[in-house]
Formats: structure tokens, sequence, C-alpha cells
């Protein structure tokens, strides 16, 4: 597989590429007919990964603008913020490539990190590699059999992830199995099953956790398993697009969100959401003000604009925090 480099400050990160992803997918044959093989074939297809398809794929394989925004005010305000991510417990909604929670779990070693995006197959094919990337299997200067390139001022890796996932399901018989197969690419089965047992060997296995679907049933389950209120951070970036999906969002953050204690934070209330989005989004239903507008009217947080790019197409990010008396 091969990653791309994200340089923020001093710090970098590896996130799979595109191009890459599509050529994984346009080597699977074992598409059937349903709703997940059709994502695959949109997208091998030539369909952008930036395209939203509303109720199939919300563009979880690209990095967006505003998760960069996250991921930089992460870094800029690590200090202040370590009181929350000691030990914390973090969800990241719509999380796709999952920069912001990579950088928590290099940085934040008490911390752990629940991974939530629409579609399982962005989760296996971009936040989970990354996840593995990032970590036991970080390349440096191509240790471990994978290189390290630099081509145009772009930097980029090659982790040979599948090697190890033929390794983890097959051991010793690898050669054998595989050379006896039709093809040698692993199904999405095999894949995933893989990619479980890897997460099971890293020194991460116990901080991440990978959640598929949409934000309505993710709160039935997690009120059913009694897990409310146990998230001392919520992230989520380019999620308020459409003002119909704001009664599902907020829903969510009341149900995930943890309950504060006596710590606070200048002032204010230690458990936090952080929602990173366009000041305005052209040609659809959301903006940033229609949010902030109807989180005041549910009364049930208070909402602050904590940063601003400023430009011709501004972005910003808010702060949602439990309204007093909590």
């Amino acid at each position: 597989m091969v990653f791309d480099a994200i340089y923020y400050g001093e710090q970098r990160l590896w996130k799979r590429q595109i191009d890459d992803v599509q050529f994984q997918l346009a080597q699977q044959d074992d598409m059937s007919d349903t709703e997940d093989s059709f994502i695959k074939r949109a997208i091998s297809g030539g369909s952008n990964a930036s395209d939203v398809i509303r109720g199939v794929y919300e563009g979880g394989l690209k990095t967006w603008e505003c998760s960069m925004d996250l991921l930089s005010y992460l870094v800029r305000h690590g200090d202040e913020l370590q009181s929350v991510l000691s030990g914390a417990r973090v969800l990241e909604i719509g999380c796709g490539t999952g920069l912001p929670s990579l950088h928590i779990l290099k940085h934040f070693p008490s911390a752990s990190v629940s991974l939530q995006d629409y579609n399982r197959d962005v989760l296996d094919l971009v936040t989970i590699p990354n996840v593995i990337a990032n970590t036991d299997f970080a390349p440096v200067d191509g240790v471990l059999g994978d290189s390290v390139h630099f081509e145009d001022d772009t930097e980029t890796c090659e982790v040979d992830l599948d090697f190890r996932r033929t390794q983890v399901l097959f051991g010793t018989d690898t050669d054998k199995i595989v050379g006896e197969r039709e093809t040698p690419e692993l199904t999405s089965e095999e894949a995933r099953e893989a990619d479980t047992r890897l997460l099971n060997g890293l020194q991460v296995r116990d901080r991440c956790e990978f959640i598929a679907g949409d934000w309505a049933l993710i709160e039935q389950e997690l009120r059913a398993q009694r897990r409310e209120h146990t998230f001392n951070m919520v992230l989520t970036s380019e999620t308020i697009y459409d003002v119909d999906s704001y009664a599902k969002l907020h829903d969510l953050l009341c149900c995930v969100l943890a309950k504060p204690d006596s710590a606070r934070i200048d002032g204010r209330c230690v458990p936090m959401a952080l929602v990173a989005a366009k000041s305005i989004y052209f040609g659809l239903s959301g903006s940033v003000l229609s949010f902030q507008q109807y989180v005041q009217r549910r009364g049930v947080f208070d909402v602050t604009s904590i940063w601003q790019s400023g430009g011709s197409m501004p972005r910003e990010i808010l702060r949602l925090v439990w309204c007093e008396p909590c």
C-alpha cells in the first residue's frame, strides 16, 4: 500500500493514497450485488472520492480541509488540552482518514480513540491501514522491508500490508496457499479478518475501536450497551453541510459526551466536542451559523467559535460544552 506524508509543524502522519485505494478496488473480483459493492464499483469506476452519495457514501476516502484544521488545532493547543486528553476516551465522528485521531494515538499514549464512519468500506480501505501505518508498522528509513520515497517534493512510503496480511492468515503455508489460488489478492472478508488479527497484535490494540453506520443507529446501539456519556472529547469535521443531519448529530453528541466533573479549563467544563466546518457550504443547506443557531435552540450545549481561518472561503472550529447547570 502507498501512503503520502502529511506534515503539520514538525510532525508527520502517513495517509493512504486515494489512487492506491482505487487500484486495489479495480483488482478485486469478489463483488456481489450488495450496497458495499456498489460503493466499491462507484469509486473504482472513476467517481471522485470527494463525491457524496447520500445514504451510500459520505466522502470518507478524501481528507477534507477541516480535518487538517482540527489536526492543527490539536497540535497548537496540545499543552492546554493535555488534562482533557490524558487518559481520555475520544470519539471521532465521520472520521474518514482519521488524522486527528492518529495524532492523539501517537502523542497521548494514555488516550483511546473510537473512529466512526458511515461506511465500513472507508474504515477497511483507509482508516485501519492508516492506524497500522502510523503505529507499530510506521516506516522509518525503509525498515521492515518497507520503503520511503522522495519525488518532486512529495514524500511517500510503501508498506507491504498485503504481505503482513497473508502472513498473519496463513503463516508458513502462505506461499503454498497463495500459489494455489486463482487470484493472489485477498477477498474483502479475508483482508478484514487479517486486519483484525494485525490490530490485536499492535501496541495500540486496546486503544482503538472502529464503528460503522448511521448516527441514529449508533446512538441506539451505544445506549443499548449502556455507554452513554463515556467520551471526554468528541471530534468531527465537515459533517454539518446539511441541516437535515443536525438533529442526528446533536442527539449523538448528547448521548456520548461525558458529563463534567469538578475539573475545569478556563472556567469551562472539561468534556467538549470540537466541530470543524466551512463557514458556508455553497450549494448546500448547512453552515456554521445555522448549526450554531440550531445548537442554541436546543439549549443543551454552549457553543463558541474558537478558531477562524479568514480568507474568501473561511473555515471555523466550534467548541460545544454542556450548559450550566449540567
